[in-house]
């Protein structure tokens, strides 16, 4: 079954134009339905065609049980239908087993955001002095100047910068790309960055890769999670910070300043207006919140 997940991954970059990223991520969900397998049927010799809705309801139903978060639950369940569907077409299984297990249903929870602030001064706690401090500085103002996602900055070339225009073209998800405004202070910090970058390092692993270590090496997705979230702690209790965090941030200050809600659709990359209008309720609630503090008859 290994060798049927690799033709699926191959699939999902080559012809579904999935990102490194993504691809990944759907081979260790269901990796990790293959290897529950392997346990259930005591062998490593595990055909497609061995299993039923019962054996997905059942690895699902464990991962519940062990505390896993539903929405990861949930994200395991597409890449099974995605992948069982995709057999289905080879003609490896008659019927897609995933199709008809019941996703966990979600609880609806608004998106954690900072205040205008508190990103301001986010912006002022990496160090100047030091290469990584400069390159975080840049990669936070990115962040928050133009909403991009973690997976979108790491794969960014030079190539992909505009200054004399100030747009950045990113590619998003399923490699469709779309053009974002490069603000001032965004552009400052990069011009900053690849300023020092050129001066300080001279072997890269990708020279068009525009964020990289001190030592010209890509950065992996982890280390730019763990650096969003030591200067985010510094600032908020809230749990679960990372780089979504600044894109929820982002959407919402635009809201709260009055932009059209089509237009922060496009400058996020939302294939659906629903997905973004869960900012109109974030915004709402920040509004309550300032009207019963200030208002004398709330």
């Amino acid at each position: 079954m290994w060798n049927k997940l690799d033709q699926f991954i191959q699939y999902l970059i080559h012809q579904r134009r999935y990102s490194s990223h993504t691809a990944i991520s759907y081979a260790n969900d269901i990796g990790q339905f293959i290897d529950f397998l392997e346990t259930q049927f005591a062998t490593d010799k595990v055909s497609p065609t061995d299993v039923d809705v019962d054996h997905i309801r059942e690895f699902l139903g464990n991962l519940l049980i062990t505390g896993m978060e539903k929405s990861s639950v949930a994200r395991k369940l597409s890449a099974l239908r995605a992948f069982f569907r995709y057999l289905v077409r080879q003609g490896d299984i008659e019927k897609n087993p995933a199709a008809i297990v019941s996703a966990p249903k979600l609880d609806r929870k608004l998106p954690q955001v900072l205040s205008e602030d508190q990103m301001q001064r986010l912006m002022d706690l990496p160090p100047s002095d030091t290469f990584e401090g400069v390159r975080d500085r840049a990669i936070l103002e990115l962040f928050y100047g133009t909403g991009m996602r973690l997976s979108e900055l790491l794969e960014l070339q030079m190539g992909q910068i505009n200054f004399s225009s100030g747009i950045i073209r990113v590619v998003g998800k399923r490699r469709k790309e779309r053009l974002l405004p490069l603000g001032q202070k965004s552009k400052e910090a990069l011009e900053t960055y690849l300023d020092l970058r050129s001066r300080t390092i001279k072997v890269f692993q990708d020279p068009e890769r525009v964020f990289v270590t001190a030592k010209g090496k890509n950065l992996y997705p982890e280390a730019v999670r763990r650096m969003v979230k030591k200067y985010l702690q510094q600032l908020s209790e809230q749990e679960h910070l990372s780089p979504h965090t600044i894109r929820h941030s982002f959407a919402t200050h635009l809201l709260d300043r009055g932009a059209d809600l089509l237009a922060v659709k496009e400058l996020l990359g939302h294939e659906s207006l629903s997905t973004t209008q869960i900012y109109t309720h974030v915004s709402m609630e920040r509004l309550k919140h300032v009207y019963r503090k200030a208002h004398p008859r709330a």
